[in-house]
């Protein structure tokens, strides 16, 4: 499955490439927040988020962005062990990118999210695994806003909410993250 996500990755980053005369790309870094819709008693979780972006000019107005990103995801849960739940993710968010005003854009999208890694962390335990509880993908509605300057930089905040369930355990489990990145477009 990593090689197909690997694979549909780069196909669209070639076409982007190949088939737009006005393009860029750039890293990007930043901060998640994230926790479980539908559950309650848990706290978010903060993680590292970093990568690359692809953008492609559509018209004067809007611009299509993929991103290819690590992603640290996952929740606290609200007890006496302080237990911590990770979830590290391959992040692929396709976004339209509509500006308003000079710099400032409005973006809305889907995320595809490949599992790598999940983990419980707790007092008493390092680190257990505990892949076969969560879902190797995942899809996430993106909804946004970001600034972009014109020496290069690039700040952003998006709110990312599940559309799949995380669990294998439970359907009605649906991850929730705030995600505000810096990025320098090239």
């Amino acid at each position: 499955m990593k090689k197909i996500l690997l694979v549909c990755a780069t196909a669209l980053m070639v076409t982007v490439a190949a088939s737009a005369q006005n393009w860029a790309w750039g890293p990007k870094v930043g901060a998640t927040f994230t926790t479980l819709n539908g559950v309650g008693d848990l706290k978010m979780r903060e993680g590292v988020t970093a990568g690359l972006f692809f953008e492609s000019v559509a018209c004067n107005w809007c611009v299509i962005e993929a991103d290819l990103l690590f992603s640290m995801q996952g929740f606290k849960a609200d007890d006496t062990n302080d237990t911590k739940v990770r979830l590290n993710y391959i992040s692929m968010p396709i976004v339209g990118k509509y500006y308003v005003i000079d710099g400032l854009n409005l973006q809305m999208g889907a995320s595809f999210d490949y599992l790598i890694h999940s983990g419980i962390k707790t007092d008493a335990a390092t680190d257990i695994n505990v892949d076969g509880d969560f879902n190797k993908f995942n899809i996430q509605f993106v909804a946004g806003m970001a600034y972009d300057f014109d020496f290069g930089m690039v700040l952003e905040g998006r709110y990312c909410y599940g559309l799949t369930p995380v669990s294998t355990l439970t359907q009605d489990v649906y991850s929730g993250m705030l995600q505000v990145t810096a990025g320098w477009r090239f």
